[in-house]
């Protein structure tokens, strides 16, 4: 069932405060200030902060795994399966900019005390999943066999997080603003340079046939 208007705003709003102030420093009276609800609205859907804390985890989490898992879960070849997979992730990131700060601030701040439900949860999906496509094109004689998949999985999604995490002292770098065209050159960056370090010295080009003596 879809999310009541109410429920909505409120967690949108926490989403907001605890990206931007983190889990100790938010207060109640602050969200239902910036969801324009009152606290006993706000405790009717919610039985503590922490409960609602771990409802947005849970939410942005599962926004990310549903999103990801779309291109790995299809018939494409490992590379495509791959290019797809961070590609879903930097559309994530775009559209819920809060998402690689909260899981940030709650490494830092509580060691993922708080969400390692939702951290089991993409281990079991779209972890997993990234990590089978990279299996596959070893097996397939596409990818190197020897790069260990979690690793070369855990690299490639570092890439991402980073630039979202850094995109003030990347603005600074580049001399720019961090557009939408910016954003989606970068994601093809990172697919083509996670795949060729997946591909360096194998030849996937089809080797000719040779030809039958007449």
């Amino acid at each position: 069932m879809p999310e009541s208007p109410s429920r909505e705003q409120i967690l949108e709003a926490a989403q907001r405060l605890f990206a931007a102030q983190g889990f100790s420093a938010t207060t109640i009276k602050q969200i239902g200030r910036a969801a324009r609800v009152n606290t006993a609205l706000l405790y009717y859907y919610f039985d503590d902060k922490e409960r609602l804390y771990r409802a947005v985890l849970q939410r942005l989490m599962s926004g990310l795994v549903s999103r990801t898992l779309v291109p790995l879960e299809s018939d494409a070849p490992p590379a495509v399966r791959m290019r797809g997979f961070i590609e879903a992730q930097v559309h994530t990131f775009m559209a819920n900019p809060e998402l690689p700060r909260l899981f940030m601030r709650e490494m830092l701040d509580h060691g993922v005390a708080h969400a390692v439900d939702q951290i089991q949860h993409l281990a079991a999906t779209s972890f997993k999943g990234l990590c089978d496509t990279i299996r596959e094109g070893q097996r397939q004689g596409t990818f190197r066999t020897d790069i260990q998949p979690e690793f070369a999985a855990i690299s490639s999604v570092a890439q991402v997080v980073y630039f979202f995490l850094a995109r003030p002292a990347v603005r600074v770098l580049l001399g720019k603003e961090i557009s939408t065209a910016t954003v989606e050159a970068f994601a093809r960056h990172v697919a083509d340079f996670t795949l060729a370090a997946l591909t360096s010295g194998i030849d996937v080009a089809p080797k000719p046939r040779p030809r039958r003596r007449s």
